[in-house]
This record gives structure tokens, sequence and C-alpha cells, in this order.
């Protein structure tokens, strides 16, 4: 589980604390404010923490974490340099950022991203900083317990999931490493007993069916019909339910597994993100730890709505509101009820619109 991620100087924080619970986790802003930036930088530690353990002093050493978490950390921002995710206001100073993992024994990764595209090894110290900008100061000593985190970009994945992986190792292609993780993890055999089978009921019936990986491609198996369709003739915003059943049907996602979703509202209309909300707390309700990032006021509401109903199990969830002015750095807000959570521009902007709606409602109509 992500328990803490702390940075400073890094992309459009200056300084920002997120600590995050065991349920749900809702980062909300505006286009800008670093939703996104936090959702893969949290993704890009686990997953380097994740890797599988290989007995070997090079593989405890801080010259291989310090490489492993260079790629993944290019394969993911996707920057020129890595000198880029510093902040840009203050061109002098290191990007630092401290990461908490949670499991068995608590862990620890931290590392700094050197301001200067000049900066090199300490040829002294070999171990001690990487050749590409990076310098970590504490790594896992062991692996992370558990499944490999997950990624749902923004993008629907699985109606190119056909070639993708091939095309992804093979061409220049503008994508980053969340969708071939993603496709790799869609692509694993189902499990004979899937676990958490009430919430896939609930997916299959949202669907109207089920998802299906036949050979190299998905197909959609419409309920009460012979043949199956494929999975580009589907509703796009379907798929996102797809993406989720498949997951559990081959136990890529589980209560050990942290899932990361960037806005997962993308495509749906509010009777399916009714539906979207309803699925997200049964999951955090049973362990999972969900970090999504939104701009979607009604998804939010649905949840609250969600949080305040009696159960037997209580949602577990948290809100981080990100705001920032013109110029400055992005200002993080942590609440654990959606009626704490300050003026976002985002949610005053929907808020006006639906009180400009009613008041038009509520006008003579001028052409009568």
């Amino acid at each position: 589980m992500l328990k803490r991620l702390l940075v400073k100087n890094f992309t459009v924080f200056a300084e920002a604390d997120f600590e995050f619970g065991p349920g749900l986790n809702v980062v909300v802003g505006t286009n800008g404010t670093g939703k996104s930036h936090v959702l893969k930088l949290g993704y890009a530690v686990m997953r380097a923490a994740s890797e599988p353990q290989q007995k070997s002093l090079f593989r405890e050493s801080q010259a291989y974490w310090s490489d492993m978490l260079r790629n993944i950390l290019h394969g993911i921002f996707l920057p020129e340099a890595l000198h880029n995710l510093t902040r840009r206001a203050l061109p002098e100073a290191d990007a630092v950022v401290k990461v908490e993992l949670q499991g068995p024994n608590n862990q620890l990764v931290a590392f700094d991203i050197p301001h200067s595209p000049d900066f090199c090894a300490d040829p002294v110290d070999p171990d001690s900083v990487s050749l590409d900008e990076l310098k970590i100061t504490d790594f896992p000593k062991e692996q992370l317990p558990g499944n490999s985190p997950l990624f749902i970009p923004a993008k629907e994945v699985l109606s190119m999931f056909n070639g993708f992986l091939a095309l992804y190792e093979n061409r220049e292609i503008d994508f980053d490493l969340t969708y071939p993780d993603l496709c790799r993890q869609l692509s694993l055999p189902n499990l004979k007993e899937p676990k958490y089978k009430g919430v896939m009921t609930a997916l299959r019936t949202i669907m109207g069916g089920a998802v299906r990986l036949n050979g190299q491609r998905f197909v959609f198996e419409p309920a009460g019909r012979q043949y199956p369709l494929s999975i580009n003739l589907y509703a796009e915003g379907l798929r996102k339910f797809g993406i989720l059943w498949q997951l559990l049907q081959n136990g890529s996602l589980t209560s050990e597994a942290t899932l990361f979703w960037d806005e997962p509202e993308a495509n749906l209309n509010p009777a399916l993100l009714k539906q979207l909300a309803a699925v997200l707390a049964a999951l955090a309700r049973q362990g999972f730890q969900i970090i999504l990032a939104t701009h979607s006021l009604f998804l939010m509401k649905e949840l609250h709505i969600l949080h305040r109903q009696p159960a037997e199990v209580e949602l577990p969830i948290r809100y981080f509101g990100l705001n920032a002015q013109p110029g400055e750095a992005t200002h993080v807000t942590t609440v654990d009820d959606f009626e704490d959570l300050p003026d976002i521009v985002a949610l005053e902007v929907a808020l006006e619109q639906g009180e400009e709606f009613l008041n038009t409602l509520n006008e003579p109509d001028a052409n009568v």
C-alpha cells in the first residue's frame, strides 16, 4: 500500500505531502495542478518496489535502484531529461521525493532529481549517484509484498490491445509506460476460481455480459447471445467496466494491489458514473486501495452519498484538493469529508453552472 508521498520542487509542487488512506483516495483539481503527476509518481515507485527480488549485491545497491527508477520515470513521464521534472519556477533547486510504502515492514524510497542537466556521478563513489540525474538516498531492502500496482490511464485500452505490445516494443509511439504495463496485466490467463464474485456479478450486470480475451484480441459476450462482438463495437464507456472485470477475472487486481485510475469519468454518462461509484465503493470496503484523479463533481457527490449511507462497513475515503493561482505552486488540502474541501476551481465552476441552470429554468421565457 502507498502510505505517504512527499515532494519538494517536483513539477508544479513547491512542497506537498500526500498521506493516503487504505480505501478510496480522490485527487481533485483543475488541469495543470498535478493530479496525474501524483498518480504517476506513486505508481512509478510502487512498480519499482514490486519488481521481483534478485539475490545479488547488485540488486541491493543504490546504483541498481537508481538505474531502475530512472528507466521507469522516463517511461512514465516521457521527459526529454529527468531534470525537466524539477519545478521550473526554482531552476536552482533539486526535486526531492520521499515515498513510504506500507507492508509487513514499512519501507522508504527517497531520491533527488538534480536541477542541472550537467549533473554527473561522483567518480569516487559510483554507487551513490546514477549517471542520469538521479540520486537515491533510501530504497527498499525487500520486494513489496502482493501483486504489482495497476494504473488505468484516461485512454481506453481494450480496443487497441491487439498488437499494441509488439508495436510499443518496436516503434516510437506516443504512449507512456502505463499503457503497455496495463496490457501485460490484462493478458494474463484467467483464474479458475476468481475472488470478489459479488463485484464481478455487479460488473456483469452493468455491462450486460462479459469481456473475454479471444486469442490476441478482446471480445464482448452479450448475455443471451450466441456469438461475441468485437470489442470495438461495444460502447467505449462500458469498456472501462470491462477492464475492471478482466483484471479481477485474471487475479491482477486484488486487495493487495494498489489501483491508480486517471479520470475514470471519461466517456461515462451520469447513470454509469453512479454505477462506477458503487463498484469503487464496494472494492474499497473490501480492502482495496484506490487512488484516482478526477474532474467530476458528479462522481465526487455520488461517492459522498455512498460514504454517508448506513452500511455494515463504512466507506473509507479521503480527498486531496489541488489548487493553484496563476504562476504559483499547487497547494494541497487533505480532508476526510467532501463537505470540508476548500474552494476548488473545478467544483466552483460546476456549482455555478448548476445555479445558473436552475435560474434559467425559473425565468419566464422571453419568447412567449
